[in-house]
């Protein structure tokens, strides 16, 4: 058995909507960490850009074989979403992330914190 080092952000983070997607074929949860990197809002759900400099602040997982092949059909690999190795900024971790090409963010808005949850906090509250 293979074991893939993952950074998600997002739907795939802990308390979200996908992680239920990944968690049969977690190893383990390695912490917070962050990478460089740009978040833009398509609204449901952000995409990564790492054509871009800034950070990315989420959560380093590990994965079995066959959680890495659900996560490719969740995110849509390779047909809409690519797949990178990264480096962390700050914890020495490296492995995938689900990003995109920047001209595919074009039009969107650029989420500046880098947190997809901080992001909904802030919807929510413009919502009210």
């Amino acid at each position: 058995m293979t074991v893939h080092t993952v950074f998600v952000y997002a739907t795939l983070r802990k308390g979200q909507r996908n992680r239920a997607v990944m968690e049969p074929y977690l190893v383990a949860d390695l912490g917070e960490g962050q990478i460089r990197g740009a978040m833009y809002d398509l609204g449901p759900f952000p995409a990564v850009t790492l054509e871009e400099d800034g950070v990315v602040a989420d959560e380093w997982v590990r994965v079995k074989d066959e959680g890495l092949a659900r996560l490719d059909r969740l995110e849509s690999y390779p047909s809409f979403y690519d797949r990178a190795i990264v480096s962390d900024t700050t914890n020495g971790l490296r492995g995938w992330v689900y990003c995109m090409a920047r001209r595919k963010v074009d039009g969107y808005e650029r989420v500046e914190s880098g947190d997809w949850v901080k992001r909904l906090e802030q919807k929510t509250a413009l919502s009210r």
